[in-house]
């Protein structure tokens, strides 16, 4: 009796052979989307938490004074000379008229150079990424990667020669080249470190795709481009030269605090924030004092919408900010 059923169910199994298939893919399929429709899901409404937890912590800083008023001079600042003197922009988003606001950028921070407004001058500038559009004039398309390489060529020009200048890379930049145009038009990989009056600056990447590790790559949209995720190997290189320092300062295009992956770059900066004076990052537009990893944090507004630039003083390891209309 056992073996009829066993021979029954045989038969009916090799006469639906092919429907039996399809049904498993078909299951597959569903229990593979599931998976990654939670998983993302989950990732964004961390994010989403993570952002907002920050967010209530605006101007609460005590390590950092924040002003809005171009004229602002602090008590500090009065009284004793600066370690280290950082000029930054972020999110020029160049095209058409904006570039004449990066050499607008560009001579008031001369203006400072000399004086005329503020004793101390910078001692670099940095641009933090999303420096050109990087799409087609309608907006709905990128663009030829020849055009984005002669457009961020104009905005680079638009800085009027100033030196020592850095970038960072931010997500825009990858809408139509690639890291070796980056490379190739900047000098620089795109993350890297240099040194300056002693303190060590270290320039990150979150163009990554998160499911992956690798490279964004050019032109394509797929979700995570826009969050950025830090991979393994940049995370080693990164607390290698956290150890290298004992006063850094780490400029990335990403929120850090937004990143797919930003507990774990939470855990490793917090074992290191007695060594890390501040954080500064572009991407959201807003003009922003929180921390993050107990360090010092501050968003950087943009250049194009909010038309402020930021000038960063440090003195003992600690950071005075202004955010600076044009």
């Amino acid at each position: 009796m056992k073996k009829k059923v066993i021979d029954k169910v045989k038969n009916i199994f090799l006469k639906n052979k092919k429907k039996v298939k399809i049904a498993g893919l078909v299951f597959l399929v569903i229990i593979a989307v599931v998976i990654f429709g939670f998983s993302f899901l989950g990732k964004n409404v961390s994010n989403f938490v993570a952002e907002k937890i920050y967010s209530n912590k605006v101007q609460k800083n005590p390590n950092i004074s924040i002003a809005v008023d171009e004229n602002f001079i602090s008590d500090d600042s009065t009284n004793k000379k600066s370690d280290l003197v950082i000029g930054a922009m972020s999110d020029s988003h160049a095209e058409g008229k904006i570039y004449s606001m990066i050499a607008k950028f560009a001579k008031e921070v001369h203006i400072q150079e000399k004086g005329e407004r503020n004793p101390e001058k910078p001692d670099f500038i940095i641009e933090l990424g999303d420096f050109i559009e990087n799409r087609n004039i309608d907006g709905n398309g990128k663009q030829p990667r020849a055009e984005g390489i002669a457009e961020w060529k104009i905005a680079d020009d638009s800085l009027l020669g100033f030196q020592p200048r850095y970038h960072v890379i931010g997500n825009h930049e990858m809408f139509s080249l690639y890291k070796k145009d980056y490379k190739e038009l900047t000098g620089f990989d795109s993350y890297y470190s240099f040194v300056a009056k002693n303190y060590q600056i270290i320039v990150l990447d979150a163009n990554y795709w998160f499911d992956t590790g690798e490279d964004v790559e050019r032109g394509k949209e797929k979700p995570g481009a826009y969050e950025g995720f830090i991979p393994d190997k940049e995370k080693k290189w990164l607390e290698e030269k956290l150890q290298e320092n004992n006063r850094n300062i780490i400029f990335v295009h990403h929120p850090l605090y937004g990143l797919f992956n930003s507990i774990e770059i939470e855990e490793l900066l917090s074992k290191y924030k007695d060594r890390v004076v501040l954080i500064v990052s572009g991407h959201k537009h807003i003009a922003r004092s929180s921390t993050f990893a107990g360090i010092s944090y501050i968003d950087t507004p943009s250049l194009n919408i909010k038309k402020q630039y930021v000038i960063i003083k440090v003195k003992d390891n600690k950071s005075e900010v202004e955010f600076i209309n044009l």
